[in-house]
């Protein structure tokens, strides 16, 4: 209900919004769709679908949010509307299609608006209990296809194999999607921070690096191993080791209120010392949700304080072209005093 009224306050008596993209659709409503129509006014929220949602919704809908089954949508909206409402609002995330359909379609003024993107911004910066309970079993998912994974993984496996256990093993755990396209890279590969899984086979001696996600009730989760297979050269050691030191580090120093480029500087500073500096080449984290990347990003750029209940990666790395990479990532959400880690699977240099 707090969703809504947030977006109530922002409306005049003449103005209605309209909820279409799927994420904030399901964000406001709490129900999940390819299609459906939220209209908002200062009284009321009805959420429109068709005959393949419409049982599912009425069951699935959040407090205050009415669902009805559209069949000649146009009149249906004009009736709900009526001649009161002038303007429609839209988020500026549509398209211009998107709005000129809408104009057609309902036959009201429609706008872009800026006020209503930032409302929805602004409210999903912070998780609430639900949310974070929702991160935390789909990141139970992932944690859980990982474990086994780990069984599967042996030389001669090839990268593509891996990914797709990952996948299945995450999918038998109750993931009702894979995040992201699921990263399994070794060898010289895994220098590559978004490498694309292949028919190369493992070897001994090599790193393999797994970036991968489940999903829950629309929510996200995201974490990073890196394993090695049959043995660890002291060099590879030294690399996991400080990329470790600097995921520890980044963890250590978040809580409320502090800024979240002082984070990424807290991951930075440990793989700089180490000689490593130059190959660190990605922000140290993102935030986590409904989509799998959120604000606040975890930054050199993002002088803005973060906030208790957001959810961010902590993910720092080093990538030696031609040679390994690292990364190891975890989520945590932030605390008044500092956080908590959401990701539970070991951290120490797995050897397989």
């Amino acid at each position: 209900m707090e969703r809504l009224e947030r977006v109530k306050k922002i409306l005049t008596e003449n103005q209605a919004a309209l909820i279409f993209t799927p994420v904030s659709r399901l964000y406001l409503s709490g129900f999940q769709s390819s299609l459906g129509y939220l209209f908002i006014t200062k009284a009321d929220a009805v959420l429109f679908v068709d005959g393949r949602y419409i049982e599912a919704a009425k069951n699935g809908v959040n407090d205050g949010v009415e669902v009805r089954l559209f069949t000649k949508l146009s009149e249906q909206v004009k009736d709900f509307l009526g001649d009161n409402i002038k303007t429609l609002l839209v988020e500026t995330a549509n398209t211009v299609a998107d709005v000129k359909g809408f104009e057609r379609l309902f036959e009201k003024e429609v706008y872009p608006s800026d006020e209503l993107e930032n409302t929805l911004h602004t409210l999903r910066l912070v998780k609430n209990d639900y949310e974070i309970d929702c991160i935390i079993k789909a990141q139970r998912m992932a944690e859980k296809a990982f474990e086994e994974t780990l069984n599967f993984i042996r030389e001669g496996v090839t990268e593509t194999q891996i990914a797709a256990e990952l996948e299945y093993r995450m999918k038998l755990a109750g993931s009702e999607m894979v995040s992201f396209e699921t990263i399994a890279v070794s060898g010289e590969k895994s220098s590559m921070p978004h490498g694309v899984p292949t028919d190369r086979v493992v070897k001994s001696g090599e790193f393999i690096t797994m970036d991968f996600g489940a999903v829950y009730k629309g929510y996200h989760s995201d974490m990073t191993r890196t394993v090695a297979v049959g043995f660890a050269t002291d060099e590879m050691q030294k690399v996991y080791n400080t990329v470790l030191s600097a995921n520890l580090a980044a963890i250590d120093a978040v809580r409320e209120g502090i800024k979240a480029s002082e984070i990424d500087l807290a991951a930075r500073n440990i793989i700089k010392i180490a000689g490593y500096g130059e190959y660190f080449t990605h922000s140290t984290g993102h935030g986590v949700g409904l989509e799998i990347h959120e604000a606040p990003t975890v930054s050199f750029k993002n002088e803005k304080n973060l906030l208790q209940g957001q959810v961010i990666t902590i993910e720092p790395g080093i990538y030696l072209e031609g040679k390994f990479g690292v990364r190891i990532e975890d989520m945590v959400v932030v605390t008044k005093n500092g956080c908590n880690n959401l990701t539970k699977a070991p951290k120490s240099l797995i050897i397989i």
